[in-house]
């Protein structure tokens, strides 16, 4: 029987992808906790609203890139905290868009700073042109993997 490591499955880029969003968020995570009080989810529903609301439910969770049920727990915490608002769409009555709160806003202006920090203390160990060059390779990849249907 093969070693777990001899298989080079950690060599696949999908896996290396993974391994870093999950560094990823564990360093976003313990930011934000520890800067503000607020989960990562919270951070990106705040981030999300803050940056394309006002949002449905179902446009935070592709904002934020959570699953509906998480963006939806998320934004009720949120709420609850006086942080999000819900409101009757103007278009669609049925449809319930959340916006910021004034705390919320004063919040998503904490957030920004942090979520940029992390990415250049993230991405330190690169010089400008790997970065650049790394960026327009993801962008690539991401709009490949979107128009294939994923």
């Amino acid at each position: 029987m093969k070693s777990a490591g001899s298989t080079g499955f950690e060599r696949l880029l999908t896996c290396r992808l993974h391994v870093l969003n999950k560094l990823s968020e564990r360093g976003s995570a313990l930011r934000y906790r520890a800067k503000l009080g607020v989960t990562l989810s919270e951070a990106r529903v705040i981030a999300a609203v803050g940056s394309f609301g006002p949002l449905s439910v179902i446009e935070l969770a592709r904002h934020a890139n959570l699953d509906k049920s998480q963006a939806s727990r998320a934004a009720e915490a949120a709420m609850q905290r006086g942080l999000i608002r819900r409101e009757a769409s103007d278009d669609d009555g049925r449809i319930v868009l959340l916006s910021l709160a004034p705390s919320g806003r004063a919040l998503y202006r904490r957030i920004v700073p942090i979520a940029c920090n992390w990415d250049v203390e993230l991405f330190a160990c690169l010089d400008g042109a790997e970065r650049a060059v790394l960026l327009r390779m993801l962008d690539r990849v991401i709009a490949s993997a979107k128009t294939g249907g994923i």
